[in-house]
């Protein structure tokens, strides 16, 4: 199978995760021009807002996004239609960013896609026709269960995210997961309305 032959939306994943491979194996080159400096967005830099996502902080950041992205793609991704899927990835993408430039100042710069995926995961799961709506829920339920978990004081890091050189930024997967819902929202509201008019 030639990548031409791809489906619209499998072809766009794969490019995503090359795009992640391709950015990690240059750190120097590409980190300190797409990673969010929040000086460097004061001045214009606004791609930053969008680029931050794909460059991660070293390997193991980059493996366990790409690993947690690739399995979102498979299970849930791969059915959205291509226009509604490249929204979704700005939407959520974006969201991000701006929530971590606006009300996370502590953070100086800020990279990585994890964010960006619990937004993927939720709004997969509100389209997600393969379940019953009943166990999406449940699914839904336990994303946002565990940014509540990750916001306790007592929480502890697994040994994975240890091995990221900074610490992980929890507030980021709350603004992707609040992403997700809304897009996903926003998506029922408008088979809701096309199904008034």
């Amino acid at each position: 199978m030639t990548f031409s032959n791809l489906s619209a939306p499998l072809a766009l994943n794969l490019s995503i995760a090359g795009t992640i491979i391709l950015l990690a194996a240059a750190p120097e080159a590409f980190f300190p021009v797409l990673s969010l400096v929040r000086t460097s967005v004061e001045h214009g830099e606004l791609w930053r807002l969008f680029t931050s996502n794909f460059v991660h902080f070293g390997w193991p950041h980059t493996l366990m996004n790409l690993a947690a992205f690739l399995l979102c793609a498979l299970a849930l991704l791969n059915s959205f239609p291509i226009r509604q899927l490249l929204g979704l990835v700005l939407f959520c993408c974006l969201s991000v960013s701006l929530g971590v430039y606006y009300f996370n100042p502590e953070y100086g710069t800020y990279a990585g896609l994890s964010g960006a995926i619990h937004g993927f995961i939720v709004a997969g799961l509100m389209r997600n026709k393969r379940h019953t709506y009943w166990l999406n829920a449940i699914f839904i339920a336990l994303v946002f269960a565990k940014i509540i978990y990750e916001h306790q004081p007592d929480y502890q890091a697994t040994q994975l995210q240890t091995l990221m050189p900074v610490p992980v930024a929890y507030d980021a997967h709350m603004y992707g997961a609040i992403a997700g819902l809304f897009y996903g929202l926003g998506h029922w509201l408008i088979i809701w309305t096309k199904r008034k008019s």
